[in-house]
C-alpha cells in the first residue's frame, strides 16, 4: 500500500470515528429513547458506503447494500434479544448472548442469495416478532435521564473501537466481495459501544429501552439500504446515497416526534 493509500485509508477510519463518538455523546445526555434514536442513524453504515462508494463500482456498491438490508434483520434481532435479557444481567451477561445471536443470524443471512423482494419479506418478519417481543420493554415507565457526561478516556475507546471496525469493512471488502460486506457493515458497532459504556452508568432498564427503541427505529434504517440497492446503479453513487438518507431520517423524525407527545 502507497503513503497516500495509507492516509486515505486512515483519514476514512478518523473520520467515521469522530462521527459516531459525536452521537454518542448526544446519546448519552439525552437519556435511553433519544439516545438510541441518534445512535440508529447512518452515523456509521453511512460513512463506509461513502468510502466504499469512492473504491468501488456502482455495481458492488449495489450489491453491497442489497446484503446489509437483509443483514439489517440480524441487528434488528440482536436488539431485541438484548431488550428481553437485559434486564436482571451484568453487562457481559446481556450483551454476549444477544452478539451470539447477531452473529448466528448474519452467518445464515449471508449463505442466502436474497432478492430485494425476500429481503423486504425477512425484514418485515424481524421487525414485527421484534416489536411484539419488546412491547413489555417499552411499556415501562423510565425516570428522568440523568445527565452523563463522557471521560476523555471513554470518548477515546469509543473512537479507537469504530476506527477499527470500519478499518477493517475497508480492508476486507476486495477479498469478502459485496454480499458478505454488506452483512460487515451492518454490524450494530454503534448500539454495542453505547450499551457497553452507558449500562453501568443508566442501568440495566434503561439499556434495554435503548435496544428496544433502537429496534424501533430499524425499520427506516433498513429501508436506506433497499433504496441504495436500488437507485445507486440508475442514478449514480450521490444522487442513490443522499435519496437513501431520506426513509431513515424521516422515520426517526417520526419516532422522536410520538416520543415527545407522550412525554408531553
Amino acid at each position: 500500500m502507497s503513503i497516500g493509500a495509507l492516509i486515505c485509508f486512515l483519514l476514512r477510519a478518523t473520520v467515521t470515528a469522530i462521527v459516531v463518538v459525536l452521537a454518542s455523546v448526544v446519546a448519552e445526555a439525552a437519556g435511553p429513547v433519544i439516545g438510541a434514536l441518534a445512535a440508529s442513524l447512518p452515523v456509521s453504515a453511512g460513512p463506509t458506503y461513502v468510502f466504499l462508494a469512492l473504491t468501488h463500482p456502482t455495481s458492488f456498491v449495489a450489491a453491497s447494500a442489497l446484503g446489509s438490508f437483509a443483514a439489517n434483520a440480524a441487528t434488528i434481532i440482536f436488539l431485541s434479544t438484548y431488550a428481553r435479557i437485559a434486564t436482571g444481567r451484568s453487562r457481559f451477561g446481556a450483551l454476549l448472548p444477544a452478539l451470539l445471536v447477531w452473529l448466528l443470524a448474519a452467518s445464515i443471512i449471508q449463505a442466502v442469495r436474497w432478492s430485494p423482494l425476500t429481503a423486504l419479506v425477512l425484514n418485515a418478519g424481524a421487525f414485527i416478532g421484534g416489536l411484539l417481543a419488546t412491547q413489555a420493554v417499552v411499556a415501562v415507565k423510565q425516570a428522568p435521564a440523568s445527565r452523563l457526561r463522557a471521560t476523555r478516556s471513554d470518548l477515546a475507546g469509543r473512537a479507537l473501537a469504530v476506527a477499527l471496525f470500519v478499518a477493517s469493512v475497508l480492508g476486507l471488502s476486495a477479498m469478502l466481495g459485496p454480499s458478505a460486506t454488506g452483512v460487515l457493515a451492518t454490524f450494530p458497532i454503534v448500539f454495542v459501544v453505547l450499551i457497553f459504556v452507558l449500562r453501568p452508568r443508566i442501568g440495566d432498564a434503561p439499556s434495554a429501552v435503548l435496544a428496544a427503541t433502537g429496534l424501533r427505529a430499524m425499520g427506516g434504517f433498513g429501508l436506506m439500504f433497499l433504496v441504495v440497492h436500488l437507485a445507486v446503479v440508475p442514478l449514480g453513487t450521490a444522487t442513490g446515497l443522499a435519496i437513501a438518507l431520506v426513509p431513515t431520517l424521516t422515520w426517526s423524525a417520526v419516532l422522536a416526534y410520538q416520543h415527545r407527545r407522550a412525554q408531553a
